[in-house]
């Protein structure tokens, strides 16, 4: 599978989970669901730094990689890996562009799973992701997280991924954890530090590669 397709695929459920934690089905998600949301309405901006672990069949040791994180409302969003690579994935409103090592990648060919992708990765940031059809969705809990857990219904998302997961603190309810379960049994799982909500960020970020 292509680099571009890895990292769309690791941009979070077993009943054991995020930091050794068990996770229980939670007995009111709607109220959980609806917690959330409101959460994520009183965001404008978020800033923060992010590491990822890539969990490959065919290596013994977790791939890690590390970086920088950019949203604001609405439809913008700049994912940008510094190590061991540079790779920018960069949304701004209906454009969705890629740069890998510093060339920009041809991603208008991806058509229709493009927008499909872009529309799961807005949708993770900004809380929309409740009202995408293509996953099923449940909600997890023990005494101190949340966990979403999203699977796919679409044919299209079910040929690459076999779930999502998001782990949210309760105290904050703002993702912390993101991890993708690819169907041939890889994993990327991310962790978010140092953030920043509503504050200023550079509009060129959300511009230039």
């Amino acid at each position: 599978m292509s680099r571009f397709s890895l990292l769309f695929i690791a941009l979070c459920l077993i009943v054991v989970g995020a930091r050794g934690q068990a996770f229980k089905p939670s007995p009111n998600p709607e109220k959980v669901f609806q917690d959330l949301r409101n959460a994520s309405q009183a965001v404008n901006s978020i800033q923060a730094a992010f590491t990822e672990e890539k969990f490959l069949a065919v290596l013994k040791d977790p791939e890690q990689s590390s970086g920088h994180f950019y949203y604001e409302k609405n439809d913008k969003m700049r994912w940008e890996q510094k190590t061991p690579v540079k790779y920018v994935i960069l949304i701004n409103g209906d454009k969705l562009r890629v740069q890998e090592a510093g060339k920009e990648k041809n991603v208008g060919q991806a058509g229709r799973m493009a927008a499909q992708i872009k529309e799961l990765m807005m949708g993770l940031v900004n809380g929309d992701f409740q009202q995408n059809k293509a996953f099923a969705q449940t909600c997890m809990e023990s005494p101190d997280q949340y966990m979403i857990v999203l699977t796919p219904i679409s044919r299209r998302l079910k040929n690459i991924y076999s779930k999502i997961t998001m782990v949210f603190p309760k105290n904050t309810l703002h993702l912390k954890e993101l991890s993708f379960f690819e169907k041939g049994g890889d994993k990327s799982v991310m962790k978010f530090q140092n953030e920043k909500f509503n504050r200023p960020i550079d509009d060129n970020l959300f511009i230039n590669l």
